[in-house]
């Protein structure tokens, strides 16, 4: 993977530091094997059985397996033209894509209880998915993608060949390769970013919910799309709504200063010149002109690259904002006192979950709760407490309880508080 990944032209840099960020991309992708193969063990899936349909298909299915298949085309490029650096630095954007988006969006598919067919096509897609990474990443991790290959691919295909690499490379389905889905959903991604980016500028805890989120971005097309899977964008930023509007600068300003060092060196004297044109332009203008042509040119006189002056972004009062690749997004900070409630409720489920983790219950484990909470946090589970139950697997809140199976005193709010738990199905 290290050696693959660097371009023969410059010196590798070895050492302990990228040896471990090799080592952690690597456990990434034996994770999503390790993922499908546990599950689709527990379920009994059949790949052969139940081999992919397109038709129906989730939106998140048909780009990663366009994704897959783009991979697929640019592997045969990088390797025709003896680039396995190119190759590796496209795999390593894909297994991100792949892990940290399609996986961790579509967990809940793969663990409901229910053998439906929206479960059969997340098998279906992620065993079709595998199956051409294997067989992409075999030359550069022969030993790896061989282990794989065995336990995935021969356990399930009794006609398959006996080794991955006696497979040929495999060849793009470019009926798969669909442009314009690709966009659509790295768009919608890049908006979660830009969200996460956003509430992390303002020190606004993720699980605090805000009431809404705001996104400004040219295309109609993408716009559409996303309003239309918005439900994603909720979920990932925990806000209640989420809406269009139509300029970038309702979120947010910019503000530009020249870089001395750089500009001192390239126009000496005009330096003095091309700060007061900077004060008296409008900003705006400058920084489309940045985003479009990474270049701006100043009375016909001046060239400034990106590297020549610093943008500062400003957000709108009472937002917190980020923009990027023409996308621009920003949260409304200001807190009702439902959504403060609603806030606390979601710190307690986080401290139960902890509990029950410890405790060592199932996750599929009942429970009754006791604890001695008082004041706000009272009200907040008071206002919260079907959805408390729900995430907690909680089946009653009881006001004592002498026979417990975990019990643990907790600090919220800076007070301490003690909690405890019992599984409904212990027996006594």
């Amino acid at each position: 993977w290290m050696y693959s990944l660097q371009n023969v032209e410059q010196n590798l840099l070895f050492g302990y530091g990228a040896a471990d960020e090799v080592r952690k991309k690597l456990i990434t992708l034996w994770n999503v094997y390790s993922f499908y193969a546990t599950y689709a063990a527990v379920d009994g899936f059949d790949p052969i059985e139940n081999p992919l349909k397109w038709n129906v298909l989730s939106v998140l299915d048909q780009w990663v397996i366009a994704k897959t298949h783009l991979l697929i085309q640019n592997a045969n490029q990088s390797l025709d033209t003896f680039r396995a650096d190119v190759l590796m630095k496209n795999f390593e954007v894909y297994l991100e894509d792949l892990s940290n988006w399609y996986i961790r969006r579509n967990r809940r598919r793969f663990w409901k209880s229910e053998d439906d067919e929206d479960k059969k096509s997340a098998y279906a897609t992620l065993y079709h998915v595998l199956e051409n990474v294997i067989k992409i990443i075999s030359p550069v991790l022969p030993f790896v993608s061989e282990s794989i290959y065995q336990n995935l691919i021969r356990n399930s295909d009794s006609d398959s060949l006996e080794s991955v690499h006696l497979c040929d490379f495999p060849k793009p389905n470019k009926e798969y390769i669909n442009m314009g889905l690709i966009k659509n959903v790295d768009s919608l991604k890049k908006s979660v970013e830009l969200g996460r980016s956003a509430r992390n500028t303002s020190d606004v805890r993720i699980r605090q919910p805000l009431s809404k989120a705001l996104f400004a971005v040219e295309d109609d097309k993408v716009s559409k799309f996303i309003l239309d899977n918005q439900d994603i964008v909720l979920d990932e930023l925990n806000v209640k709504t989420l809406e269009r509007i139509t300029e970038a600068d309702q979120l947010i300003n910019y503000k530009i200063k020249p870089n001395l060092r750089t500009l001192g060196q390239k126009y000496g004297k005009g330096l003095s010149n091309i700060k007061k044109i900077l004060e008296d332009s409008n900003v705006d203008l400058l920084v489309k002109e940045m985003k479009e042509k990474n270049l701006i040119t100043l009375n016909n006189e001046y060239q400034l690259g990106r590297e020549d002056v610093f943008i500062e972004t400003i957000a709108a009062e009472g937002f917190s904002a980020a923009s990027d690749a023409g996308i621009t997004v920003g949260l409304a900070l200001d807190l009702t006192q439902d959504l403060i409630l609603e806030g606390i409720v979601r710190d307690i489920v986080r401290v139960i979950q902890s509990m029950r983790k410890k405790a060592g219950f199932a996750v599929e484990d009942r429970i009754n709760i006791f604890w001695e909470f008082d004041g706000q946090i009272e009200q907040a589970l008071g206002k919260f407490e079907n959805y408390f139950k729900l995430e907690t697997l909680t089946n009653n809140i009881e006001e004592s309880m002498d026979d417990f199976d975990y019990e643990d005193v907790v600090e919220i709010n800076e007070r301490q508080y003690k909690i405890k738990l019992k599984k409904k199905n212990r027996s006594v």
